[in-house]
């Protein structure tokens, strides 16, 4: 029962899309755009939904390597509404925004993971890489 529960929640998710249906508060209003460039997660890679923050975040980074930056997004804010502060979500999404060249929303991402956990090496790296591509950009 919890499992078709479940499933017949992600239907209703993909269906309405994440900006459409307001599934998420304000509370990642620090990243402008966050709730806008979110997108439902419609992937082949998806066999069984996922049920915790971190199968999310493994979803996001799948969808990532598929090219499905919006999806990855939508993965990833799925993960932190349910651990608001997980660093590696907001990784993910820094580097979704990267690999769209928005700059700004990616150093905020990755700024925000760094906040969170600051040893992550990958997110410091993702941070640098962003800030520099930004001012490659404006010159």
């Amino acid at each position: 029962m919890t499992q078709t529960i479940r499933i017949a929640a992600f239907c209703v998710f993909c269906l309405l899309g994440i900006t459409a249906c307001g599934f998420f508060g304000e509370e990642h209003s620090e990243i402008p755009g966050f709730k806008r460039a979110a997108a439902p997660v419609r992937s082949a890679s998806v066999s069984s939904y996922p049920s915790t923050a971190e199968q999310w975040v493994n979803l996001s980074r799948t969808l990532y390597q598929e090219g499905k930056y919006l999806e990855s997004i939508g993965a990833s804010q799925t993960a932190l509404h349910l651990k608001p502060e997980f660093a590696e979500a907001f990784n993910n999404i820094g580097a979704a925004y990267a690999a769209m060249r928005l700059w700004d929303l990616a150093i905020q991402a990755d700024q925000q993971a760094v906040r969170l956990q600051p040893t992550m090496q990958l997110a410091r790296n993702n941070l640098a890489w962003a800030m520099q591509q930004k001012l490659l950009e404006k010159r």
